[in-house]
Order: C-alpha cells, then sequence, then structure tokens
C-alpha cells in the first residue's frame, strides 16, 4: 500500500483507508499526554535540566487544546525521543520517550495498520514501563498503569483505536504492555461474580459511628486522592481492618467496627489479581451501604513504622498517578 497524505481540509483527513477528523486527532493527542505526563517526574529526576520531554508534552497539548497541528509537533517528539535515547536511565529512557509518542501521536495516521496503534498507546505503554522499572522493575506497578489508562480512554478515542488492527504482540516489554493495553480496551474483563464470604466483616476507619449507623457510597475517599467513592470497603480479615483503621485520613483515633453488608460484595481489586491473585487477604467493596453491628476493641495495632513505609509508599505511586481504583 502506499503511503497516504493526511489532508485537514475542512478538519477531516480525507485519504487513506478512513477517515480521521481533526477533532479525532486532538482527542488521541489529549489522551496521550495524560498517559505520559504522570512519569515526567522520572525524567526531571534523572535529567533536571533536559527540558525536551516537558516541551514535547507543552506542544502536544497546544494541539489538543485547538492550535493547528504543525511541525512544533514533529519536531518536539524527534527531540524528546532523542532525549530518550540519551537518558542516564533506562525509566527515564522510557519516560522521555513517552512524551515524544505523546507529541508524535499528533500524526496518526487513517491507514489501517498495526504500526499506526503505537500513535495511539505508544505514550501509555512506555510510562507504564518506566514506572515499572522505577518501582524496582515491578510488573505489578506496570498492570496499574494500564487499567488506569484503559480507564482514561474517552469513548471518541476507543471509537478511533478500534479502525484499527490490534497491536502486534511483539518481543519487546513494551510492545506487550501496548498489546496488553489494547486487549484491555477491546475487550475488557467481564462483572466479577459476587463474592461467597460468610464474614464476619468489618470496616476500618477514624469516624466515630454507632451500632444502625449506614455507611454509604459517595463520600470523599479515605485515603487522600480527594475523589467520590463509589463503594465501601470492608475486610473478613481482623489484621486487615486495623491496617486500614491506621491508613484511613482523619483526627479521630483508628477503629474497627463489625459490619453487615445490605448488597452483594466484590473483590477488592486494588489487592486481588494484580498484587494479591485469589484475594487472600479477603479485602471487599460493594456499592450498596454497610450496617454498623458494633465497635471492635483489643485488636492488634499496626507497626506505625510499618503505616509510615506504607504511606510513603502510596505517595510515591500517587506521583506516578496510580491510586486506588473505585470505579
Amino acid at each position: 500500500m502506499a503511503p497516504s497524505r493526511v489532508c485537514e481540509t475542512r478538519g477531516v483527513s480525507t485519504s487513506g483507508d478512513f477517515e480521521l477528523t481533526i477533532d479525532e486527532l486532538r482527542a488521541v493527542t489529549g489522551y496521550a499526554v495524560a498517559c505520559a505526563t504522570p512519569t515526567l517526574s522520572i525524567v526531571a529526576n534523572a535529567m533536571p535540566d533536559d527540558l525536551r520531554p516537558a516541551r514535547a508534552l507543552e506542544a502536544a497539548q497546544v494541539f489538543a487544546d485547538g492550535d493547528q497541528r504543525s511541525n512544533l509537533q514533529r519536531v518536539a517528539a524527534v527531540e524528546a525521543h532523542r532525549a530518550g535515547r540519551e537518558a542516564p536511565t533506562e525509566a527515564a529512557g522510557h519516560a522521555a520517550t513517552a512524551a515524544g509518542d505523546a507529541a508524535g501521536s499528533a500524526y496518526l495516521h487513517p491507514l489501517a495498520n498495526a504500526k499506526q496503534v503505537r500513535h495511539i498507546l505508544g505514550a501509555a505503554a512506555h510510562a507504564a514501563r518506566a514506572a515499572e522499572l522505577v518501582r524496582g522493575d515491578d510488573p505489578v506497578v506496570a498492570e496499574y498503569m494500564l487499567y488506569g489508562a484503559a480507564r482514561r480512554l474517552t469513548p471518541s478515542v476507543k471509537d478511533v483505536l478500534e479502525r484499527y488492527p490490534p497491536a502486534p504482540a511483539g518481543r519487546t516489554r513494551v510492545a506487550q504492555l501496548m498489546s496488553r493495553l489494547d486487549n484491555l480496551i477491546r475487550d475488557p474483563a467481564p462483572e466479577p461474580p459476587a463474592a461467597d464470604d460468610a464474614g464476619p466483616f468489618f470496616h476500618g476507619t477514624r469516624a466515630a459511628l454507632r451500632p444502625g449507623d449506614l455507611l454509604t457510597p459517595g463520600r470523599e475517599t479515605n485515603y487522600g486522592s480527594g475523589k467520590q467513592s463509589r463503594h465501601v470497603y470492608l475486610t473478613a480479615s481482623e489484621s486487615g481492618a486495623p491496617l486500614a483503621a491506621a491508613l484511613a485520613l482523619g483526627d479521630g483515633p483508628p477503629r474497627v467496627y463489625r459490619v453487615e453488608p445490605l448488597g452483594p460484595i466484590y473483590d477488592d481489586p486494588n489487592v486481588t489479581d494484580k498484587k494479591f491473585p485469589g484475594n487472600p487477604t479477603r479485602s471487599y467493596r460493594t456499592r450498596e451501604p454497610l450496617r454498623v453491628v458494633e465497635e471492635i476493641v483489643g485488636l492488634p495495632v499496626p507497626d506505625p513504622a510499618m503505616i509510615e513505609r506504607m504511606r510513603a509508599n502510596a505517595a510515591e505511586l500517587k506521583a506516578l498517578g496510580i491510586e486506588a481504583m473505585d470505579d
């Protein structure tokens, strides 16, 4: 197939195997920027005087925000990719490449070629690899990054992606991550079945509650993201509940309550299938209320040093854009 020239007449790319509007290209570029931005901190830490990756993200955002596509994005992408090759660490190299891919996404072509998928998902795949490496080559971190990228996808970008063949599997780690993300988007996992656990169940918090009170979704999450929680979390582990209480934000002392779920409960994806396959921690969540039965006292208090390490770890993950999943 001969190369196609993209024509932007009246805001539409008119040559190729299908149509791509300029608004769709902007949506793809904005998505790539959102995926690459969290790992820019890795570049800043490893090469603080190198502004090429940051400039690539700025150039990409300019186009995503409505300016005309120009040589600015092309040059910025090339420079950021060069920064990636020159980076002092592999993690910083992938983070810089993610920024370059974000700027390059403005040049997605309407060709039914699987290689074009990199213009859509490449930034996310390189960002996932960068985060994985900077966290000790931990594949769980990459999986969280990919899940975040899949959840970030807008219907417009998904529609564009599905016009292309699936991302090739490839042999490199980045190719594998890109293929994994492509699969998450095109073939999402089915809704999980309700958990079969007889309890008893516990909820850790710093709130002062009384028997009969209902814990309902819709409040700000208890762990610092500021997002509104769509679930209430519970556990059947007597050791897990005091840990949740100690980690919770608030002024009151950590408290553990025995609770009764008033609807189906599901495995908590924040700890199952990734970090702890099979849910050995018996951690759950529900969209239905929990009724407080009683306060439980006398449970072992978690080690304060461990709590501080967990808080620091959560802060480091948050800096990479990884927070508790509550979709």
